[in-house]
């Protein structure tokens, strides 16, 4: 079942509903998160079809929701061999030989405070890029925002990315990186705005092991923050690499008190190449919310 088209899982897309993740959970039901404190990529792009995750730090099992395939308890296990820079951890499906499931892969990182985590995930399986997805989600109570002010949020990146070339077989790579992201709580009048880059890129093959850098760097357009809920909306991500440019969505929630935290997640796709990924960055400086 090697390099399916899309069009033989596409039914499977996102008829669940249901309740969000409890705080800290290690279980994900066969249902989407609903909660208002989380973010996913499939109301940008319908094949990154994840709606829901989930980590038990007991078995380092990550439950990944909604992706055609993978696994039938939707778990994903961690591949030990992996060498990242920073805290996020490298998961892969782990097919059972004979049987009809495919391969994904996946980062995932909670952060330090525990108050948020993220994951994403794709595949080399299909022609085109196949499905996959992210996920960010705030685990707790919703941060009280600052009215005003203007702060710096600084973290880290991690991110599957498959590339088809030509006709050839599609190839999956790990991805991280330093991010940096600007919130200024009053502009737009009042409503907000967050925004920031993707530096300092390095490929990982998928045992983990370093490859070395990826040029370029993934630009993060200014979004509007949602006060109701806490969470970054939906803007334009921009990968400038090698003089040409890949396009996508991120977004994000803030999490922790006064919303010191943002979790963020993202694509790119474009001339061969699809990334998707997570961030997780913190407020630094000396009057962070």
């Amino acid at each position: 079942m090697k390099h399916l088209w899309m069009g033989l899982a596409l039914g499977l897309g996102l008829t669940a509903c249901g309740s969000g993740p409890a705080p800290f959970g290690n279980a994900v039901e066969d249902d989407a998160d609903t909660s208002s404190g989380s973010r996913y990529l499939n109301t940008d792009n319908t094949a990154l079809s994840l709606n829901n995750i989930a980590y038990d730090p007991g078995s380092d099992t990550l439950t990944i929701n909604n992706i055609p395939f993978d696994d039938p308890d939707n778990a994903y296990e961690r591949i030990t061999t992996e060498k990242f820079s920073n805290g996020f951890d490298a998961y892969q499906s782990a097919p059972t030989a004979g049987s009809n499931e495919l391969q994904y892969f996946a980062v995932f990182r909670r952060s330090d405070s525990g108050n948020s985590q993220v994951a994403a995930t794709g595949t080399d399986e299909y022609i085109g890029f196949g499905f996959g997805g992210a996920g960010a989600q705030r685990l707790g109570a919703a941060p009280n925002l600052p009215d005003s002010g203007i702060y710096s949020y600084n973290g880290e990146y991690a991110a599957v990315r498959t590339t088809r070339t030509g006709g050839a077989a599609n190839g999956v790579q790990y991805v991280t990186g330093e991010v940096r992201l600007n919130a200024d709580f009053a502009d737009f009048d009042d409503v907000g705005a967050v925004g920031g880059t993707i530096r300092n890129r390095q490929l990982y093959d998928t045992t983990g092991a370093p490859i070395g850098t990826l040029d370029g760097f993934i630009s993060l357009a200014n979004a509007t923050i949602d006060r109701t809920t806490g969470t970054i909306n939906s803007s334009t991500a921009v990968e400038v690499i090698n003089g040409q440019q890949n396009s996508g969505n991120w977004s994000g929630v803030f999490a922790g008190p006064g919303g010191n935290e943002i979790a963020g997640i993202l694509f790119v796709e474009g001339n061969g190449v699809r990334e998707t990924g997570g961030i997780v960055t913190v407020c630094t400086g000396a009057n962070c919310p």
